[in-house]
């Protein structure tokens, strides 16, 4: 719960100050002002929000999903479905936290156009939030195959009737 916590201060913040900065530079472009760092600041707030949001949606089981035929589908089809779906997720979380910490190392060197800091903190956003995400991910297959050993499905039964999606 600590975990989640803080990510969603982190996305607030990050959220408030993207908004906030990228507003200040339109206005003062607008009156001849020159704010260029504010673009790579923007892009660097961005990369962290968009990974961190994301493993929040996963926890909070509110990715965007098509449910209509899985929901026709007995609680049992409907566990192994989802199982077999985290599986997938997970292959292609570690996928994304192999290659982007190979792309954070690579851009050690790189720094951006008008900030004095390394471009590896914008790309060590995706290999952190996919680890994030891995770890979400894990507690929900041990959910399904938990389901699958006790027979018991209310855990599916629950998320239909508050309305999160499932992933």
């Amino acid at each position: 719960m600590k975990i989640q916590r803080i990510e969603e201060i982190t996305v607030c913040v990050g959220l408030s100050i993207l908004i906030l900065l990228v507003f200040t530079a339109a206005t003062l472009r607008w009156f001849g002002i020159d704010m260029s760092w504010s673009v790579d600041f923007a892009q660097l707030t961005f990369s962290w929000v968009c990974f961190i949001g994301a493993d929040l949606a996963m926890r909070h089981k509110r990715h965007m999903g098509v449910d209509i035929l899985v929901n026709r589908f007995s609680l049992p089809v409907r566990n192994a479905i989802y199982l077999f779906n985290s599986i997938l997720i997970m292959f292609f979380l570690v996928f994304i936290t192999y290659y982007g910490a190979n792309l954070s190392i690579i851009n050690f060197q790189r720094t951006f156009n008008t900030l004095p800091i390394s471009y590896s903190f914008v790309t060590i956003s995706a290999p952190i939030g996919c680890l994030l995400m891995l770890y979400t991910n894990t507690k929900r297959l041990v959910e399904y195959i938990s389901n699958i050993i006790k027979h018991d499905y209310r855990g599916i039964i629950q998320e239909d009737k508050e309305g999160g999606e499932t992933i």
